[in-house]
C-alpha cells in the first residue's frame, strides 16, 4: 500500500524484534514514574546525564502540556482527532508516497494537502532516504545531494519551510529498503542528505528517528554507532508501540525503556545533546506480540511525556483499524476501549 492508501503504517507485517540481551547498569539511577529511572545505558559518545524529572502524575481532563500530534491524509483528518480529544492539533504526521525520487522529493503531495490557511500547525514528513531502486553506497558518495536539495526547495515553495523530517526512520529495523546494514555508508548517507536538505531549507527540523524494541542494527551493531553527529541532527525520536513485549507491569516498562532503544535512553541523549524529543508514533497493538486493550500503556506514556515535556517537540498517537495493521484504534471505530477512556481521562479535553 502507498502512503495515501489510509496512511498506511510503514512495516509488511509485525516481526519478532531482537530479544536485548540483559544490560550491565553503569550505576543506579533515581526512579521517576514516567522515565522509571531514566536510561541507565549511555550510548557511545554521550555525556552521561541526570535523567528526566516527572513532577507526578496527570491532572485528568485537559493535561496535555506539549505539542500533540495526529497521523492524516489532510486537515480534515487530522482536525477529527483533535475533536475527539478536545485539543488544537500541533503537528500532523505525514508519510510522502515512495516509489520514486519524483515522488520523494518532487511531488507537492502531502505538503500541499496541508496549506497554512487549512492548517495551522506544522508537518511531520516521513521520509526514505532512497527510493528502492537506489542504494545506501550512492547515496554516501553523494549521487543524491541534487534530489534532497530539490526537497528542500519543495518545502519552502509550499510555505513549510518549518517542516520535521523524519529521515530514513526506523533504520534499526529490517522491515525497509533503507535499513543501516551497511553502518558505515548509512552514517554518511544521512550526512549528505540532511546537509544537502539544509542548504536549501535552513529553517527543516531533521529527525533522527529509531524504533523501540529494536537495540541492535539489523547486522547486530549498536544502533547508536550510526548517530550521525549533532550537526546533522535537530531532535531525537523514537517510534514506540506496545508489543514485543507489551508493558503489562511496571517491571516490563521500566525494562524496556531503559534498554538501547527505549525511550529513557534515547531522552537522556537527547538532553545530553541539548536536543529536542519526539515521539511521532505511538500506539497499542492488537495483533501478534501486542498488549491488545491496555490502559496500563497509555499511563506510562502520558506519565513519560509530562516527565519530559521541557524538551518534547511533539508526540503523535497513531490511530488505525486496517486489519493489517498494529490496530491501534480509540476512535472511528472503538477497537480498544479501555483504553480509549484511559486516553480521553488523561490526553482529552473534557
Amino acid at each position: 500500500m502507498t502512503a495515501r492508501a489510509g496512511m498506511a503504517r510503514r512495516r509488511s507485517g509485525w516481526r519478532v524484534p531482537w530479544v536485548p540481551v540483559a544490560l550491565v547498569l553503569a550505576g543506579t539511577l533515581a526512579a521517576l514514574a514516567g522515565c522509571s529511572g531514566g536510561g541507565s545505558h549511555h550510548p557511545a559518545g554521550s555525556p552521561a546525564s541526570g535523567p528526566a524529572t516527572f513532577s507526578g502524575p496527570g491532572t485528568g481532563a485537559g493535561s496535555i502540556q506539549w505539542p500533540t500530534g495526529a497521523n492524516g491524509n489532510s486537515p480534515a483528518e487530522v482536525d477529527q482527532w483533535g475533536a475527539y480529544i478536545g485539543h488544537s492539533i500541533n503537528v500532523a504526521v505525514t508519510f510522502t508516497v515512495r516509489d520514486s525520487w519524483g515522488q520523494i522529493v518532487g511531488s507537492n503531495w502531502p505538503i500541499t494537502a496541508f496549506p497554512r490557511a487549512g492548517f495551522l500547525g506544522t508537518l511531520s514528513v516521513a521520509q526514505p532516504l532512497f527510493p528502492q531502486s537506489g542504494n545506501v553506497t550512492a547515496c554516501a558518495s553523494g549521487a543524491y545531494d541534487g534530489y534532497w536539495a530539490q526537497f528542500g526547495r519543495t518545502l519552502t515553495a509550499n510555505n513549510r519551510a518549518d517542516s520535521y523530517v523524519r529521515l530514513g526512520w526506523e533504520f534499526n529495523g529490517d522491515w525497509f529498503w533503507w535499513a543501516a546494514y551497511n553502518p558505515p555508508a548509512w552514517k554518511t548517507c544521512f550526512q549528505r542528505s540532511a546537509a544537502a536538505i539544509k542548504s536549501t531549507d535552513p529553517s527543516a527540523r531533521i529527525e533522527w528517528n529509531i524504533s523501540a524494541h529494536r537495540d541492535r542494527l539489523p547486522g547486530g551493531q549498536d544502533l547508536w554507532s550510526v548517530y550521525p553527529g549533532d550537526q546533522y541532527v535537530d531532535v531525537i525520536s523514537v517510534d514506540d508501540y506496545d508489543s514485543y513485549p507489551a508493558s503489562t507491569t511496571g517491571t516490563i516498562w521500566k525494562r524496556q525503556c531503559e534498554a538501547p532503544s527505549g525511550l529513557c535512553t534515547a531522552v537522556e541523549f537527547a538532553r545530553a545533546h541539548h536536543k529536542k524529543f519526539a515521539v511521532p508514533e505511538w500506539g497499542l497493538v492488537r495483533s501478534t506480540g501486542g498488549g491488545g486493550d491496555n490502559p496500563f500503556y497509555i499511563r506510562k506514556m502520558h506519565e513519560f511525556f509530562t516527565g519530559n515535556r521541557d524538551i518534547l517537540a511533539y508526540e503523535a498517537y497513531f490511530n488505525t483499524a486496517e486489519a493489517n495493521n498494529v490496530r491501534s484504534s480509540l476512535r472511528s471505530p472503538v477497537l480498544n476501549p479501555r483504553a480509549a477512556s484511559e486516553y480521553l481521562n488523561l490526553f482529552g479535553n473534557g
